[in-house]
């Protein structure tokens, strides 16, 4: 019994910080469907959660300890910057919520829809569906086809 409830509190907890290795964490556990569901989707929701709301604390007391200055460095790009770019500026909120749980970390993904979206309930229910869907998918090309997802990635 405690075997289990330290397999579900660590595919939560890594499912809130990097969705992906969380559903394959749960996968390499063999945690059933129901499980899988709702120890991913549920510990991704309490990450999105934490840090929308974390976030707004965070730039408040930055902005009071360190006011405004111009950057001139710059940011260095790649083609895999370039193209998360791309994608977030087509779509989006809807590239943010689609790219979170496989290529950003959900911290990263949750900050990046906060400044560009101010309904939290819009964050909320698109990161829920893109969690939802994107576990769904691995979920199913590992228990229907039998691949095995943990050597691909």
């Amino acid at each position: 019994m405690k075997e289990h409830i330290a397999t579900y509190i660590s595919v939560a907890f890594t499912s809130a910080v990097k969705y992906i290795f969380g559903v394959l964490l749960a996968l390499t556990a063999g945690l059933n469907f129901i499980e899988t569901l709702v120890f991913t989707v549920g510990g991704g929701m309490v990450g999105v959660i934490v840090y929308l709301y974390l976030w707004e604390l965070i730039v408040k007391i930055y902005r009071k300890l360190f006011p405004a200055k111009h950057n001139l460095g710059g940011i260095k790009i790649n083609n895999t910057k370039r193209w998360i770019v791309k994608i977030i500026r087509k779509y989006e909120l809807y590239g943010i919520a689609f790219l979170t749980p496989l290529f950003l970390s959900v911290p990263l993904g949750t900050i990046m829809a906060a400044a560009l979206e101010a309904d939290k309930w819009r964050i909320k229910r698109y990161m829920f569906f893109s969690f939802l869907g994107w576990t769904l998918l691995l979920f199913g090309l590992s228990k229907l086809f039998g691949i095995k997802l943990d050597t691909l990635f």
